[in-house]
C-alpha cells in the first residue's frame, strides 16, 4: 500500500512539474537577437510597451518610437512617436496619427502600424537605448556599432528557432 500511496503522489508531482513546463514554454517571450547571439530575452504580454530611444542621424536630435507587443504576441504596433525637429525619415501628416506638440516636442499618437519583427542598427551617433517593460538596454554598451538587433515575439518554445540569419 505504501507503494501506490508513493508512486501516485510521485505521478502527480510530476503531471504537475510536466503543466508547469508546458505553460511556461508557451509564455510569449521578445526576443533581441545580435549576430553573436541573444542580447536578451524578455517577458513580453500582449501590452508590454518597447520604446526605442535614438538621435536622428541626420538632424541629431532625439526621438522615441513608443511600440506595444500586438495582441497576438506576435509582432509590434507602432502606437507614438515623439521628434524635436522635422527630419528625413520622419512622418508629419495628420493621416498617420493623431498629430499635437507638447513641451517641444513633436508628437504623433495612434499611430497603429503593424509590424511581425524589428531590425534596427546601433549607429555611430545614435547613442539608442531600448526598454523593455522597466527594463532598459543602452545599446552601445551592449552591442558593436553598425551591429544589428533584430526584435520578435514568439512562445519560448518557438523563439530560439526564429532566429534570424545574419552577416
Amino acid at each position: 500500500m505504501e507503494f501506490l500511496k508513493t508512486h501516485r503522489l510521485f505521478t502527480a508531482a510530476a503531471a504537475l512539474l510536466l503543466a508547469a513546463a508546458a505553460w511556461f514554454l508557451t509564455r510569449p517571450f521578445l526576443f533581441g537577437q545580435t549576430k553573436e547571439g541573444f542580447l536578451f530575452i524578455d517577458r513580453a504580454d500582449p501590452g508590454t510597451p518597447v520604446v526605442m530611444s535614438y538621435m536622428h542621424s541626420a538632424m541629431r536630435t532625439p526621438i522615441e518610437e513608443t511600440l506595444l507587443v500586438d495582441e497576438e504576441a506576435d509582432g509590434f504596433i507602432l502606437k507614438r512617436l515623439r521628434y524635436r525637429t522635422y527630419g528625413a525619415g520622419l512622418p508629419y501628416l495628420a493621416s498617420e496619427g493623431r498629430y499635437r506638440e507638447e513641451d517641444g516636442w513633436f508628437i504623433l499618437d495612434d499611430m497603429d502600424r503593424r509590424f511581425p519583427d524589428i531590425s534596427i542598427r546601433n549607429g555611430v551617433i545614435n547613442n539608442g537605448s531600448l526598454t523593455v517593460g522597466k527594463t532598459v538596454y543602452h545599446l552601445p554598451d551592449l552591442m558593436p556599432l553598425g551591429s544589428e538587433l533584430h526584435l520578435y515575439v514568439a512562445p519560448l518554445y518557438k523563439g530560439y528557432w526564429m532566429k534570424k540569419e545574419m552577416r
